[in-house]
């Protein structure tokens, strides 16, 4: 059992994985919720060791550009049931890191995730090195307000030969996830766009999950992002094991068929956690 330090009530942590679904299932058709939600596994180190079905999270992201309107969205929140958030940058422009951290920890939130940051081939306007000392900056502001994880956008191939473009965003995926080891965050590499443009996403040759175990650092974690219909019903291959091992599940809200697939992961997450890790879902934990 977990101490609840907004209300000092006791709750249990095992409730997670079926208050997740259910919220992503309601909150999906609700006309003012239509947002990215981020699903990922709860790897809080002051938690008991926990099935991993009972570890699965859902993030929402703030809205508030102000601290008087955040105060109020932490409430609300709050009373949802809500339990973690993911922040933009340009909101701690707005409000600051310290007082996002200290207003949502009032209210038993957590920032789970900080975006977004990267750009290495100069798709996004910066240079190499101007790319990755912003990479860091992001790392430092998500060390500030708890977060567990950065997204970092790679940047597309644009008018670089394939070649040297995957050469250049795997150097600056190295350079900044060693700098991220010394904070203890994970970068999320998401596996399509996540912008309103492509500039962003680098689309290797093979798998992306492949592409990215095969760095070999397990800080840099994939972001799956889940958009457009699913003719088979099936999440994207790999999910379970990107989850696992400290991946994440995006549903983009950039998407005609945003619905369809909140719907569908709260399916399929129910159907796990009803049957209590089929499928030996738990068994991917390294130490399971």
């Amino acid at each position: 059992m977990v101490m609840d330090t907004h209300s000092g009530k006791v709750r249990s942590p095992f409730l997670n994985s079926r208050t997740a679904t259910t919220r992503i299932a309601n909150d999906s058709i609700d006309e003012n919720s239509c947002t990215n939600m981020d699903v990922f596994l709860d790897d809080d180190p002051a938690l008991p060791c926990l099935p991993l079905v009972a570890r699965i999270s859902v993030a929402y992201p703030l809205q508030s550009d102000g601290a008087e309107g955040l105060i109020r969205e932490a409430e609300l929140l709050h009373q949802r049931g809500i339990r973690y958030v993911s922040v933009r940058r340009q909101q701690i422009l707005f409000i600051g890191e310290h007082v996002i951290h200290d207003i949502l920890a009032d209210a038993g939130i957590t920032v789970s995730c900080l975006g977004f940051a990267g750009g290495f081939t100069g798709s996004l306007g910066m240079s190499y090195d101007a790319a990755t000392r912003d990479a860091r900056r992001s790392i430092d502001l998500a060390a500030d307000l708890g977060a567990r994880s950065v997204v970092i956008l790679p940047g597309e191939q644009g008018l670089h030969t394939y070649r040297h473009a995957e050469k250049t965003i795997r150097q600056g995926l190295t350079d900044v996830a060693q700098y991220a080891s010394q904070r203890r965050i994970r970068l999320l590499i998401p596996t399509d766009t996540v912008l309103v443009s492509s500039n962003d996403c680098f689309r290797p040759k093979q798998c992306p999950l492949t592409w990215l175990d095969g760095m070999g650092n397990p800080l840099i974690r994939p972001l799956i992002v889940v958009r457009g219909k699913s003719f088979t019903c099936r999440l994207p291959s790999g999910w379970r094991e990107s989850l696992a091992a400290g991946g994440s599940l995006r549903i983009c809200h950039r998407c005609e068929c945003y619905d369809e697939n909140a719907q569908l992961v709260a399916r399929v997450l129910m159907f796990i956690a009803r049957n209590g890790g089929m499928n030996g879902f738990n068994r991917l934990l390294p130490h399971a």
